[in-house]
């Protein structure tokens, strides 16, 4: 079995900002696609783990490292492998490297590490990774990213409250829960145009603590932090996500 997988893209303007650099979300969305064609290669893809396992993936948390800025029209090879399964834990990392670079082109221009879980469709509760046909991989121990997942907590109150919004349907993904790339997008849309243009982002941490679905209404905090900001979105009394972005 191929135990890493990579494909070359060029960057369009619509995976940018307005100041045409990639945006955290796109870089998200490739991650989760490359994933996804690299399980499919796997054989244990959504479709697939449906059918044969009644189980899903999701995202529980993704730590992603800013080196460079990659722009409008850059050419890139996104690249994933997964870490050997850990109890109910699995990793993995993504790197983007950007060959448009006049230098250090070995060096990842974004790299990240994701931590997976598997659910059971029919329980919605988390089950053991080995649970299911694991594929026969020699599995890469490296990670792309070295720095720990962060432990969260919640340092909020009404005065870091920032807007609320309703989950449309287009953001509802196979699972029938909202995508986890979306909770990205929410957490940029705290700040304005301007302050986007003006902010390089380092770092972007996202955990996913709760779903959110079709019509909840979810609420986001947002406080500044030293060298970023920390946010949380709740819906009702209940913290779905939490995150940081450094700067």
């Amino acid at each position: 079995m191929n135990n890493s997988h990579s494909k070359n893209i060029k960057v369009l303007s619509t995976y940018c900002d307005p100041i045409l650099r990639l945006t955290p979300v796109m870089m998200l969305t490739l991650f989760e696609e490359i994933a996804d064609e690299h399980a499919m290669e796997l054989d244990i893809d959504a479709p697939t783990l449906r059918k044969r396992d009644k189980a899903y993936w999701v995202v529980r948390q993704v730590r992603l490292e800013l080196n460079d800025v990659i722009r409008d029209h850059d050419d890139i090879t996104v690249k994933t492998w997964p870490a050997e399964a850990n109890g109910f834990r699995c990793g993995r990392s993504y790197q983007i490297f950007n060959q448009n670079q006049n230098q250090n082109q070995n060096e990842p221009a974004v790299k990240a590490f994701a931590e997976w879980v598997l659910i059971d469709s029919e329980t919605k509760k988390i089950r053991p990774a080995n649970s299911i046909k694991n594929p026969d991989i020699q599995y890469i121990k490296e990670k792309a990213v070295e720095t720990p997942l962060r432990r969260f907590k919640n340092i909020f109150t009404e005065d870091d409250f920032v807007y609320e919004r309703i989950v449309r349907p287009c953001e509802i993904d196979v699972s029938h829960h909202t995508n986890n790339v979306k909770y990205c997008a929410m957490l940029l849309d705290s700040f304005s145009v301007k302050e986007l243009e003006e902010m390089t982002i380092k770092e972007l941490e996202i955990y996913y603590e709760a779903e959110s679905h079709e019509g909840e209404t979810l609420r986001i905090y947002r406080k500044a932090t030293g060298n970023g900001w920390q946010f949380m979105i709740k819906r009702d009394d209940s913290v779905v996500t939490m995150a940081f972005i450094g700067i």
